[in-house]
């Protein structure tokens, strides 16, 4: 009995810790020793909270957006951390407000007291009153009120140019099941079936930013980070051979096929261009 008591005291201080901070996480950061439940993101949803086992990517490919829209909505800075049950903005609710101040500004700015509406009255008979000058004199008078006048300066806003893929191939080989479909509730990416173990390789070169279960409706996945605006996802592997961070070539071997989260054994492939699903057969070569 007493060596129970010790036993579970033990336990009880392990688990409260001594900062009672809630665990933090890095999108960096290699494969975690347990499951995120990977709660769905719906489309109009704006906020996410963050749950054990997130990591940014995995957040953002749920919400279907890029994950340097998700860093930058939320003002997060290197090396991105997230911590559990944080809240995060996926999409900006703050339009309405801008416009309803903007309304005010302009309602201010156009309503006058007694005294402002009395000497804004002047002001225009003075103006009218100077028809009645020779033309010389009104082109001057117009050319200093011009240069008194203060001159708005336009900022020019970089846009980012969209990096392409040099070369892209197939992931596997095997049959193609199933095709995209651009509707809303359609399939996106593509299904190739083959027997269980056959190699899975990646479609173009680049970074591994995600390599594990944590998705539901996935199985094992790899999402690998190819530039700034691809990204390319394998999923329902049997098991994987890669890791979180680690750089892989086009054709390097990253997986195996098998069933993991579905009833068949197939790999489900998906290219997505700044967080939107894309036709993988617009970029794969010809077979």
């Amino acid at each position: 009995m007493k060596h129970l008591l010790i036993t579970s005291f033990v336990l009880l201080t392990a688990c409260s810790g001594p900062s009672g901070k809630a665990p933090v996480y890095d999108v960096t950061s290699t494969p975690k020793p347990y499951v995120a439940s990977g709660q769905s993101i719906s489309p109009g949803q704006t906020t996410y909270i963050v749950e054990k086992g997130d990591t940014l990517y995995s957040i953002a490919w749920r919400a279907k957006m890029n994950v340097n829209t998700l860093i930058k909505r939320n003002n997060l800075k290197k090396p991105y951390i997230i911590r559990q049950g944080e809240v995060l903005t996926l999409k900006n609710s703050t339009v309405k407000v801008s416009t309803i101040s903007q309304n005010k500004k302009k309602i201010t700015s156009n309503s006058c007291t007694t005294q402002s509406c009395q000497k804004n009255s002047k002001v225009k008979v003075v103006k009218k009153s100077t028809k009645a000058y020779p033309a010389n004199v009104v082109d001057k008078k117009v050319t200093k009120k011009t240069v008194s006048q203060p001159v708005a300066i336009k900022k020019t806003v970089s846009t980012p140019v969209a990096n392409k893929v040099s070369d892209w191939r197939w992931p596997s080989e095997g049959k193609l099941i199933k095709t995209f479909a651009n509707s809303t509730q359609g399939m996106k990416g593509i299904s190739i079936a083959n027997d269980r173990g056959t190699s899975i390789y990646a479609a173009a070169s680049g970074q591994v930013v995600y390599a594990g279960s944590g998705l539901r409706g996935y199985g094992n996945l790899v999402i690998i980070k190819h530039n700034y605006d691809y990204l390319s996802a394998y999923a329902h592997n049997d098991k994987l051979l890669v890791k979180e961070n680690e750089q892989v070539k086009m054709g390097q071997k990253i997986a195996v096929m098998g069933d993991s989260g579905t009833d068949s054994v197939y790999l489900h492939f998906d290219i997505r261009y700044r967080g939107k699903s894309v036709d993988p057969l617009r970029y794969l070569p010809k077979r």
